[in-house]
């Protein structure tokens, strides 16, 4: 039975860049006013979207029962 190879995590290898962190000092806080400016666009668009999808579906469904009464 072969063992495994322990994995050796060299912190200054390249790949482990993101642990040096020079603006450890600096905050990361976001302005509660613009995210809440992104979401309600977000949720305008998702509701104009939305309402173009369901008035499309009634189209084509209505569209559907006149083809099916005039048969």
């Amino acid at each position: 039975m072969k063992l495994r190879d322990q994995v050796v995590f060299d912190v200054g290898e390249e790949k482990f860049k993101y642990l040096h962190r020079e603006d450890r000092g600096k905050s990361n806080k976001v302005d509660i006013v613009d995210l809440n400016k992104r979401l309600n666009q977000n949720k305008r668009i998702n509701l104009y979207t939305n309402t173009k999808i369901i008035a499309a579906s009634f189209l084509c469904l209505g569209l559907i029962a006149l083809i099916s009464m005039k048969v």
